[in-house]
């Protein structure tokens, strides 16, 4: 049985049509007004993933305190304690350090940049760093503990908690960098100049 083909008729461009494909030239104050909104949107959606992104730590952290308060042994109670440390680190890492992107080198940067752009802090520079070091350390605690007939069965998936939530949190402020608004901001004054 011989199946039928629908075709669709050609079309000529009409000429007194608005050409939606080919981009339309804005000038320096639509240039501003795009860029602020962008901003804007940016800004929002980030607080957004922010406040969501937050309860990871913080949930997770609360699940120490019974391992804290009712165990008779110092190493799980040292373990929750530098647990939820390294939860309350990645909550402090996602709301108080600045999400930035890697920059390439020095002299690549405009004046603009060089003089806006503060230095960070030792503490926002390498707390990422520490605590990733912490969570993981936790995490080859997790094995320790699987077989430990002194333990609670569970604690040791607790262990593995700190590094599970550091990864998500680290994912997430990478994909909060997704829109730069910087770029398109050198962009324009580098054509203003021109």
């Amino acid at each position: 049985m011989a199946t039928a083909r629908l075709r669709k008729t050609f079309h000529y461009p009409a000429d007194n049509s608005d050409d939606d494909d080919t981009p339309r030239d804005l000038d320096e104050e639509e240039q501003e007004k795009l860029i602020k909104k962008l901003r804007e949107e940016d800004d929002e959606r980030n607080e957004e993933y922010k406040r969501i992104f937050l309860a990871i730590p913080t949930i997770s952290a609360t699940s120490y305190i019974p391992a804290l308060i009712m165990s008779r042994l110092v190493q799980v109670k040292l373990i929750s304690l530098l647990s939820m440390t390294s939860l309350i680190a990645t909550a402090y890492i996602l709301v108080f350090v600045p999400n930035t992107r890697a920059e390439p080198s020095e002299p690549m940067k405009s004046r603009r940049q060089l003089a806006t752009t503060p230095e960070p802090s030792p503490l926002h520079k390498y707390i990422g760093y520490l605590n990733g070091g912490l969570s993981l350390l936790i995490g080859l605690n997790a094995i320790s503990f699987k077989d430990n007939r002194g333990v609670h069965e569970g604690f040791w998936l607790l262990c593995l908690l700190p590094v599970v939530s550091f990864s998500i949190i680290t994912l997430a402020r990478r994909l909060m960098l997704s829109v730069d608004v910087g770029e398109l901001e050198e962009l324009t004054y580098i054509y203003k100049g021109a």
